[in-house]
């Protein structure tokens, strides 16, 4: 008895766990402004934004698969998770902001694109300036 009680309290216990991770990581409102810069022979992409609502979590940037490996520029896409549905969060813009570190693109790719719900934001990707030794 002891045992199947367990059980079930632990089935429920894993599908609560997972309905909450299975929310979906969505496009932030707005993309304020973003870098992208070689590092050390990787590119370090960095994004500001805003999002509609307090309550998301887990921002990041999805750096999507190029049609070609010649192309010109890198679409990335700003993302995060939203707030459950019976969550109660502040209505209004809030700051957000993701970096990623990704592999160097292409030989010809020069700029790298933000993906936001209502805009992008298009910047060239520039080089680390060496550090100066006195």
């Amino acid at each position: 008895m002891r045992a199947r009680l367990f059980l079930t309290v632990l089935a429920a216990a894993v599908l609560a766990a997972a309905s909450s991770n299975a929310d979906p990581a969505r496009l932030v409102y707005r993309v304020d402004s973003a870098s992208a810069v070689i590092v050390k022979r990787h590119l370090v992409i960095s994004a500001n934004g805003a999002v509609k609502s307090g309550g998301w979590d887990r921002p990041r940037l999805l750096v999507l698969e190029p049609s070609a490996s010649e192309t010109r520029t890198l679409r990335v896409e700003f993302v995060a998770r939203p707030p459950s549905a019976n969550e109660v969060v502040v209505q209004q813009l809030l700051p957000i902001a993701a970096r990623k570190i990704a592999k160097l693109p292409g030989y010809a790719t020069t700029k790298v694109q933000v993906i936001g719900e209502t805009n992008s934001v298009l910047v060239e990707i520039t080089q680390q300036e060496p550090a100066v030794t006195r």
